[in-house]
């Protein structure tokens, strides 16, 4: 057992028991040390869900200097270890990366960290279900022997700092996910799509074009996350903004008025007449959207 594998378990116990944000810098620096690297790093990720990712770079050593190349997605991207690691799910050391720098931007930055005494580092990713929301580093101003299983040590490291962070300062940090909005519009619109009408009959229905229909149902498919009318309209049922009993009660008192002048949706046009789903078929939507 190495050095850093030895020393992590306790050090996890101390991170998840850290109060303030003085004990947990403290416990890293100490780690850090103790496993040969004199620096270390916590930065945002490409979808880091705070509201002002830059706070992570607080808890660190790095040179503040160098720490504003993390500040921002672009000013980041030329660190090959860093686009490494968030494409993956363990650690990477910087020696390797850096030998693969190809592009004239990450030689620089190669360039860079060794006029800083950067020599040798590695980087941890921390991953969340959009992605990497954080990457963790820890660097030396010499060449490193690195374990296999020093980088799935030091990646608990990262995760636990990372949960801890999240725990201590997430009425600051965080921002609580907000369910999307439905205009008037939208709902009504989507209440039809359920109905299986056309955007042309719904525009009849609602006295405005095909063209304002699609426009909202574009917004609410964005808004709910989703890529198609019909999905859009299962996860509107599914979240409450329609109900069941209101599609029955409209199928009840539905009476088109269609440019022809004729008032029974049974009387429009072949070619714009809808294909309303039965009750099984929703069923069945709404089986495999939930699935």
């Amino acid at each position: 057992m190495t050095q850093i594998q030895s020393l992590t378990a306790a050090v996890l116990f101390e991170l998840r028991t850290a109060r303030r944000e003085g004990d947990i810098l403290h416990i890293l620096t100490t780690y850090a040390k103790n496993c040969g690297f004199d620096w270390f790093q916590l930065a945002p990720g490409p979808h880091n869900p705070m509201i002002d990712p830059t706070c992570l770079l607080t808890f660190g050593n790095f040179d503040p200097a160098w720490r504003r190349q993390y500040a921002t997605e672009p000013s980041c991207r030329s660190d090959p270890a860093r686009n490494q690691a968030i494409q993956r799910a363990g650690s990477v050391q910087w020696a390797r990366a850096f030998a693969a720098a190809r592009s004239p931007e990450q030689r620089a930055f190669v360039h860079a960290c060794r006029q800083q005494g950067l020599r040798d580092g590695i980087t941890t990713p921390v991953h969340g279900p959009q992605g990497c929301v954080a990457i963790m580093m820890f660097a030396a101003p010499r060449s490193l022997r690195i374990d296999p299983d020093d980088g799935e040590a030091l990646s608990h490291i990262a995760m636990a700092l990372y949960q801890r962070v999240r725990r201590l300062t997430a009425a600051a940090l965080f921002q609580p996910a907000e369910p999307a909005h439905l205009t008037s519009r939208e709902i009504e619109c989507l209440h039809w799509v359920l109905e299986g009408k056309t955007n042309w009959e719904i525009g009849v229905l609602m006295g405005v074009t095909a063209r304002t229909v699609q426009f909202h149902l574009g917004n609410a498919s964005r808004k709910l996350g989703v890529v198609n009318r019909v999905q859009a309209a299962v996860r509107a049922l599914l979240r409450g903004d329609l109900s069941v009993h209101q599609l029955s009660q409209s199928r009840q008192e539905i009476r088109v008025e269609d440019p022809y002048g004729r008032r029974n949706s049974a009387s429009l046009p072949r070619s714009r007449q809808s294909k309303t789903c039965p009750p099984s078929s929703k069923a069945a939507i709404l089986t495999s959207f939930r699935a």
